[in-house]
């Protein structure tokens, strides 16, 4: 994450309601206009009017803070059911379901990680088919839950 986006994701933390969090913002250029891409997150979940709300404070302040001067559109969601894992502390959160795990460099020739996990201090230990994998936290390029919605059908 940039210091801009830190920024941004701070002091948006420090305004947003008791039970939002922001948990992720990312900052892309297409043209010469920015897109701010902002995640954000609650136990009791997130509404339209949360997406709302938080795209109405981030253009407060960034206005406010002077962080941004040009133009730039800004976009609020949910995590979703396939959230991504952005820390440390989402990885311990989520341990015991199954993930998704893509890797900076090789492990056991492998790049690419499935199964359910659990985490060991710093390390992550990925279950799948044959055996257990360790990979180093640090190790991670990107990672994300894999969710099954599983629909049932009465005859």
């Amino acid at each position: 994450m940039s210091e801009i986006e830190e920024k941004i994701m701070n002091k948006l933390n420090e305004v947003l309601d008791n039970d939002i969090s922001a948990i992720n913002v990312r900052i892309s250029r297409k043209d010469n206009n920015k897109n701010i891409s902002i995640v954000i997150e609650s136990e009791s979940g997130i509404s339209h009017d949360d997406c709302v709300k938080t795209s109405r404070t981030t253009q407060n302040l960034i206005t406010l803070h002077k962080i941004i001067d040009n133009d730039y559109n800004i976009e609020v969601s949910s995590p979703g059911i396939n959230r991504s894992l952005y820390c440390l502390n989402d990885f311990i959160k989520y341990q015991g379901e199954k993930i998704y795990v893509e890797l900076k460099k090789n492990i056991k020739n492998q790049k690419r990680f499935k199964g359910i996990y659990k985490m060991n201090k710093n390390m992550i230990q990925i279950q799948n088919k044959k055996e257990t994998t360790e990979i180093p936290y640090d190790s991670i390029k990107r990672a994300n839950l894999i969710r099954e919605i599983k629909i049932w059908i009465k005859k």
